[in-house]
């Protein structure tokens, strides 16, 4: 039988060969020597020269040194990467300080607790009444804040080992039967969706004689981006044809040329939001100041290690963080453009993009053929109507990535977390009918998806049972809502630390008049 924990494995590989023996204190030393280094498989591994190289972006890397990141590696690509190629950087075994037989460690036994979690059945309604709104959100934030609380004590007693080589077998077990096999008629089925939508809007566009024709239009144009988005990400994670560079070249065709956004800018960012879910100083997919905060660490003036510079809390932040909660949905219809401006940034100002001129060229493409079909119509003020119709009508898209997130632990457990229990505390899966999955594009579970980010989409609501039954194995909690209950969840959070912005101005307020009138006595 092979080794079960990372004792037992490095004990069997050093009584079988010879090799060169890392400590940890030699480790800790080739950190402070600016050396990129990480453990995999119990094994020290030096990039220096990689760094740059790296197809997933530097940056992803980058927030991988200096720990063991094995589960990292292996969920992130495919086979042929940590079996051949990473051995070039390989520069010994990994020798922590003090090493226990798996005899002499303590043993956990993990039972279902008697009662249950409790599970939000609530629903947000009641429109933007002050009433309605804060009792549902409060009420969806005190549930779930409560079920976080129970699910942290919970994991304190969770043994890492057992719960990382659960996660192995469940791996092996999605793999022998078949999910990480790419369905391409589903694919044929999408593209059948796509045709459809982009005929619908270049018919209402072109044809049409009044101005509802153009919005009915720009509409459908919005549907189609939204659609083609779900195939973009799917060739980011390499989840379609497995080869990394024809998946490239067709993320770079869907993104850059039909979407006009940088496919190399989403994997630099979308890699490290995997391996540092929800950390605030390392997540970029968090990292929303001055419009929004979805934790109070923010008002710190954290540094964001993926922008390489501090993010300040400064007045303006203090007014969006202040009215997040209603402004959430507003704010997110403008996401589109935001996303022009994070790809013009990535390609004209980072170094060591992959494929620059090829995504230039793409996003050149793209403003051609959209300016293009904008001069069509017959006034400049349908034009611009027709680009926020088009632009901001995408916005289910931003709601459907940040769902799954927002609400969420922010919470850093050290370098010692198992990763399954960081995805699964982090991320939060929706619930819906399967004749839905179309409109969220099957990423509804993005639990499941952080778990295993090279599984087929199509495939990710067969493997729900299977991770459910893994939780229940290791004691870890499996977080699924429906879509409006999981929206009053992140308007709960949102509103949260909105209140404590308010809290934060009163307390000025109070210190402010405090000294108004200290100074007027003084005199």
């Amino acid at each position: 039988m092979p080794p079960n924990t990372a004792a037992d494995r490095l004990l069997s590989s050093t009584s079988t060969r010879s090799s060169n023996i890392v400590t940890e204190e030699k480790f800790q030393e080739l950190i402070k020597q600016g050396d990129s280094v990480f453990i995999y498989e119990q094994k020290v591994y030096r990039v220096n020269n990689f760094m740059a190289k790296h197809p997933g972006g530097e940056a992803a890397l980058r927030s991988a040194l200096g720990r063991d990141v094995t589960d990292e590696i292996r969920t992130m690509h495919p086979p042929q990467v940590y079996e051949k190629m990473i051995n070039l950087y390989c520069i010994g075994d990994y020798m922590p300080d003090v090493i226990r037989p798996a005899s002499m460690k303590q043993q956990h036994t993990f039972t279902k607790p008697k009662e249950d979690k409790p599970v939000l059945t609530a629903t947000w309604e009641g429109g933007f009444t002050v009433q309605a709104y804060d009792d549902a959100i409060q009420d969806l934030h005190k549930h779930h804040s409560h079920d976080l609380i129970k699910d942290a004590v919970l994991q304190k007693d969770l043994n890492g080992d057992q719960i990382r080589n659960a996660y192995r077998k469940l791996e092996a077990e999605l793999y022998a039967k078949g999910l990480f096999k790419c369905n391409y008629w589903k694919y044929a089925r999408e593209g059948c969706r796509y045709t459809l939508l982009i005929f619908l809007s270049l018919w209402f566009t072109l044809k049409g004689t009044e101005t509802w024709h153009y919005m009915a239009g720009a509409a459908f144009m919005a549907m189609f981006w939204h659609q083609l988005v779900f195939t973009a990400h799917d060739a980011g994670h390499n989840e379609i044809t497995g080869k990394s560079e024809i998946d490239h070249v067709i993320g770079v065709i869907i993104a850059n040329f039909i979407g006009g956004l940088s496919l190399g800018w989403w994997k630099d960012n979308h890699n490290v939001h995997h391996i540092v879910t929800n950390h605030p100083e390392h997540d970029p997919d968090i990292q929303h100041v001055p419009f929004m905060a979805i934790t109070t660490k923010f008002f710190n003036n954290i540094y964001s290690t993926y922008y390489k510079r501090v993010l300040p809390f400064d007045a303006a932040s203090r007014f969006f963080v202040r009215h997040q909660h209603y402004l959430y949905y507003l704010i997110l219809s403008f996401g589109r453009f935001n996303l022009h401006r994070l790809s013009f940034a990535y390609l004209l100002t980072c170094k060591n993009v992959r494929t620059r001129t090829l995504e230039l060229v793409g996003i050149t493409f793209f403003f051609v053929w959209f300016g293009s079909l904008l001069s069509t119509l017959p006034t400049w003020n349908i034009r611009i109507a027709y680009i926020m119709v088009s632009y901001m009508l995408t916005f289910p898209l931003h709601v459907q990535i940040t769902l799954s997130h927002f609400g969420m632990s922010t919470e850093d457990r050290g370098p010692d977390e198992p990763f399954p229990a960081k995805m699964l505390r982090t991320t939060m899966d929706v619930d819906c009918p399967e004749w839905l999955d179309w409109f969220h594009g099957g990423l509804q579970y993005q639990a499941v998806h952080h778990l295993f980010p090279r599984l087929p989409r199509h495939n990710l609501r067969q493997c729900v049972p299977l991770v459910k039954k893994f939780c229940d194995e290791v004691g870890l909690h499996y977080y699924m809502y429906n879509f409006s209950t999981g929206n009053g969840v992140v308007l709960g959070t949102l509103k949260s630390v909105a209140d404590q912005v308010g809290f934060m101005n009163e307390v000025a307020k109070s210190n402010a008049e405090i000294w108004a009138n200290d100074k007027e006595h003084a005199h």
